[in-house]
């Protein structure tokens, strides 16, 4: 069992194992569910994919899709979002 230690602000730091088990890092978000009786789930919010919508568009033009242009395709969407590092 892993446990955290609630700050007098409310917060808690996640513990690693938990963090791994639920893929989230720095900046995701939790909600909170009541499980029924006296236990609370923690649900990773996922982002939704609409942003990515078209994304393919410019490689696919009625073909399939590799992973390798699904790749490309995602570096190139973040390079120019986010700059190039």
């Amino acid at each position: 069992m892993e446990t955290a230690k609630i700050t007098t602000k409310g917060q808690i730091t996640i513990p690693k194992k938990i963090r791994e088990l639920l893929d989230v890092e720095s900046g995701d978000r939790l909600a909170f569910e009541l499980d029924g009786g006296s236990g609370v789930r923690a649900i990773p919010v996922r982002r939704p994919l609409k942003p990515l919508r078209g994304l393919l568009a410019e490689h696919a033009a009625g073909r399939r899709v590799d992973d390798g242009q699904i790749r490309t395709a995602l570096r190139r969407r973040a390079a120019r979002k986010y700059g190039s590092r």
